[in-house]
């Protein structure tokens, strides 16, 4: 067997595990009191696959009357804040017309919530740690918090959430929103919202600095599409596309060709005269980020 099937079989077997992954750890937030759920509208929702990766979401329709003693609107103005809280050093926070226009009316937020008490025991927990990640959890969570007592709020808090665009190719989409207070809920929640989509191809925007490109890169084969993106208001900002649960020939065990600093615009630069010649191909390996280093594997 050539080297490269074996890689693509080992890249098969990687992203079979990656959804038995996150199937499992969704089950287990279901037995932990967690809930997931799909926010968008009825329209939506009714093309939507709402048993993702074999795991039941419930739909909220935004557009619904309230039901209950707490609203869906509500509750994505908390959203709003838990993204905000999760993005402050960025500056890039979602503008609620943002949200309802580019996500709640033409796709759907997966979001992962706990009752209120659930979500403010996590955050003492995570308080008392004693390490970074904890005091970040503590401090987006007692934002997300104080949202909730501000509007009056009676219902579930969310903790972590993912959105991505339809295109105009049904199996395509463009990654947008993805925030999590908790290490680990990002990854379910951007795998539920991805199969409930039957995205194939997911395009979007990332900051090699970003602890989310790990993330990103978890979900298979990504493609460097710009290095340099000045357009946008945070430097080192790229583009990529990612074959989602499809690591193809550039998969693990393949060497980077090198590693790029995540401040190196020089370098960033250099891959962008590369890409707008024809003469390369760019793909970030796994994990994605190393230190202040991305792994990358050049194809000519």
């Amino acid at each position: 067997m050539s080297r490269a099937r074996r890689l693509s079989r080992v890249a098969a077997l990687q992203m079979t595990s990656l959804r038995s992954d996150i199937a499992a750890r969704a089950r287990t937030l279901l037995r932990d009191g967690y809930e997931l759920h799909l926010a968008s509208n009825r329209d939506v929702i009714s093309r939507l696959d709402m048993e993702p990766l074999g795991i039941r979401v419930s739909p909220w329709d935004f557009l619904a009357p309230a039901a209950g003693a707490w609203s869906v609107a509500d509750l994505m103005r908390i959203y709003a804040v838990l993204n905000a809280a999760a993005f402050d050093a960025k500056g890039i926070p979602i503008p609620t017309w943002v949200m309802i226009d580019l996500g709640l009316l033409p796709s759907a937020f997966m979001l992962v919530t706990l009752p209120r008490g659930h979500a403010a025991q996590v955050a003492d927990e995570a308080r008392t740690a004693g390490d970074a990640a904890g005091a970040r959890t503590a401090q987006i969570l007692d934002a997300v918090l104080a949202e909730a007592d501000r509007l009056g709020h009676a219902g579930p808090i969310p903790l972590a959430g993912y959105c991505a665009a339809p295109t105009p190719d049904p199996s395509a989409w463009v990654g947008w929103s993805l925030c999590s207070a908790v290490p680990g809920l990002g990854t379910v929640a951007k795998g539920l919202a991805l199969a409930a989509y039957r995205a194939r191809t997911l395009t979007g925007v990332a900051q090699f600095s970003d602890h989310g490109l790990r993330v990103h890169r978890k979900f298979g084969r990504m493609e460097i599409l710009r290095a340099v993106l000045d357009l946008h208001p945070v430097t080192h900002t790229l583009v990529y596309r990612t074959s989602v649960f499809d690591d193809g020939d550039e998969a693990e065990g393949g060497e980077p060709s090198f590693w790029l600093g995540i401040r190196d615009l020089e370098a960033q630069r250099a891959i962008q005269g590369r890409l707008d010649s024809g003469a390369s191909r760019f793909f970030i390996l796994s994990p994605g980020l190393v230190d202040d280093r991305v792994p990358i594997l050049e194809r000519h």
